[in-house]
């Protein structure tokens, strides 16, 4: 078997608690054969639209949406004949503008937060990024600069000196990861998540951060002691394997954007094993909950009030209205990101 169907093979035999709920159970199975008929060259070209569903594609954030060939020459035929104007927004705002607004805006948020500046990093450029530019001599990306801002918030309230061990959920294409490591080379970072975006985040940061830096999942379904793990290292887990934080103590929990498409019954099922190990709670979800419907979406969405009374034995610090780089993130009725900490 190879690496993804090793992943499944674990993932269909582990308890149920820890299957996907409605929100992504039917997707998920559908993902492992569109995955084998890919090519992984072309993991952030938005040429698959199923690398975007686990974040592999940065065309959300841009004007460069994929059209069929014949709607690409019609748009370039009226733009030319009708458009004089060819900035892209009211006020003459290029989409150079907006880029460069996005990293000033990133180098004041490191400044006010005390944290490392982004002109110290850049991202691997790996699976032809549709959304990659140059700025200062560093390549970039807008999904790149929103991972900075999370970190930026972070470190304004809980200071990382680099040694720390973080444990995240949900760590999708892993550019989160990629920047903590870029920032930090010592940080111990622990990933869950569930087979398919597990396999593709292990085949990116391989690439990003160098196959010496990573463990991916298959290589750690035996794993039964995570204090055993290697110190510096990102290890890659599935998500079945979450109860083994019951007896692990580290520093940050770090989940963003995924709890929110679980029911609050599985969130807390989630954070039971979290509370009382880490010494701090990173959350950024939908304010009040993903889309709920009699069909699909969640059966019932976990607002910010649930994660507060979930998190007993916790102290919220600071939470407030999360923002892409470029404008407030509005999806969902809005996001927020909130930290907690332990007594």
């Amino acid at each position: 078997m190879n690496k993804l169907d090793i992943l499944v093979n674990a993932y269909r035999n582990a308890p149920d608690e820890f299957k996907a709920t409605r929100y992504w159970a039917k997707y998920l199975e559908e993902s492992i054969d569109e995955i084998k008929k890919t090519d992984i060259n072309e993991l952030r070209s938005g040429k698959y639209p199923v690398y975007g569903t686990f974040g592999f594609t940065e065309t959300y954030y841009t004007y460069h949406h994929n059209m069929p060939w014949y709607r690409k020459v019609l748009f370039k035929l009226v733009r030319k004949l009708f458009i004089t104007n060819r900035t892209t927004m009211p006020y003459s705002i290029r989409l150079s503008d907006i880029r460069e607004m996005a990293y000033r805006h990133c180098n004041l948020l490191g400044t006010i937060s005390e944290a490392k500046p982004i002109s110290d990093v850049e991202i691997c450029d790996f699976g032809n990024p549709n959304d990659l530019f140059t700025i200062d001599q560093k390549k970039y990306t807008m999904m790149f600069f929103r991972v900075y801002i999370r970190y930026c918030f972070v470190q304004k309230l809980i200071k990382l000196k680099g040694d720390e061990t973080i444990v995240e959920l949900g760590s999708g294409s892993g550019h989160q990861v990629e920047l903590l490591k870029k920032m930090y080379p010592n940080l111990t970072i622990i990933c869950f998540d569930m087979p398919s975006p597990l396999y593709l985040c292990g085949e990116y940061l391989t690439r990003a951060l160098g196959d010496d830096m990573v463990v991916t999942g298959e290589k750690n379904l035996d794993v039964t002691d995570l204090s055993k793990l290697e110190k510096g290292k990102v290890h890659l887990l599935g998500n079945w394997l979450f109860p083994l934080l019951k007896e692990f103590e580290y520093d940050i929990f770090w989940n963003a954007a995924s709890f929110g498409e679980m029911e609050p019954e599985v969130v807390d099922n989630y954070l039971s094993y979290v509370k009382g190990g880490a010494k701090w709670v990173y959350l950024l979800n939908a304010r009040y909950g993903k889309e709920s419907s009699e069909n699909k979406g969640v059966k019932t969405p976990t607002t910010f009030e649930d994660y507060n009374k979930m998190l007993d034995g916790y102290s919220l610090v600071e939470e407030q209205d999360s923002y892409l780089p470029h404008r407030r993130w509005t999806q969902s009725g809005g996001y927020f990101e909130a930290i907690w900490k332990k007594g």
